[in-house]
């Protein structure tokens, strides 16, 4: 009889001491284990930040982009203002010309090659007596010269637009940035590899920042150029880098987005 006692007595002694840690093991909304792991939250870097890119691809040889501006004096107020103090659209000193080295900057940052045509066609249309109009034609020799010397995979002939701030600027997550447009010759026969080269980083820029390209204007027909110099390079581009109104930051900002765009849309086929 005693004996009996004491089994049920050991019994409930081991029942006491089990309880909690069976109860621990029961779904109640509680009992979550310490070791689950919290979701670690994404942060997405703003194009801005720029850091030196991880190369996308392993790549065999450089890729070069040759650049040029045939209307080398033209500016942006808010840098000619800060410069001189005169808000002036056009200036033979503060304009896009002046730009080369920030540009390549930025190139160099994602493994691309800069070279510049070194010619201020601006400057040389006041030496001779040209007219603005004659720019393309002044350019085309010099140009024709870089190209048939050397192999550039790709051509980039940069202006500034003329149109206002509303039209040449966006916000990118607390950011503005200026805007890019393609401008396509389709006065020759060899206009749709142009186009393509433009549609090609028209879309990686809008990938990047979407809105930041205004997209391709075609152009062709009476009372317009129509070639722009563009057939001497299935892979030349005209670009309108902002307008009148941009500020050296948004242009910075866009030049650095423009820059990781040629990376990511051209460089995949040198391997």
């Amino acid at each position: 009889m005693c004996l009996q006692k004491l089994k049920r007595f050991t019994i409930l002694l081991c029942l006491l001491f089990s309880l909690p840690l069976i109860i621990g093991q029961l779904p109640f909304p509680n009992n979550k284990m310490a070791t689950e792991k919290k979701e670690q939250p994404h942060y997405v870097y703003a194009a801005t930040d720029v850091p030196a890119p991880a190369p996308v691809m392993e790549q065999t040889e450089p890729f070069h982009v040759l650049m040029l501006f045939t209307h080398s004096h033209e500016s942006y107020k808010p840098i000619v203002e800060q410069t001189t103090g005169q808000k002036a659209v056009y200036d033979e000193n503060t304009n896009i010309y002046s730009m080369q080295q920030m540009m390549a900057h930025y190139l160099q940052l994602n493994e691309i090659t800069p070279h510049f045509v070194d010619f201020d066609v601006m400057t040389e249309i006041t030496l001779t007596n040209a007219k603005f109009h004659q720019a393309y034609k002044i350019a085309r020799p010099v140009l024709a010269n870089y190209l048939q010397d050397s192999d550039y995979q790709l051509v980039i002939d940069f202006h500034r637009d003329s149109a206002s701030k509303k039209v040449t600027t966006i916000q990118h997550e607390d950011q503005t940035f200026a805007k890019i447009a393609f401008v396509v010759g389709a006065d020759h026969g060899g206009f749709e590899s142009n186009l393509a080269y433009a549609n090609a980083l028209s879309e990686q820029l809008n990938s990047i920042v979407p809105g930041i390209s205004r997209g391709i204007m075609k152009q062709k027909g009476t009372g317009v150029n129509g070639i722009y110099n563009q057939d001497l390079a299935p892979n030349m581009l005209l670009i309108e880098f902002g307008g009148i109104d941009n500020t050296e930051q948004e242009l910075q900002r866009t030049m650095a987005v423009l820059a990781q765009a040629i990376r990511l849309a051209f460089m995949e086929s040198i391997v």
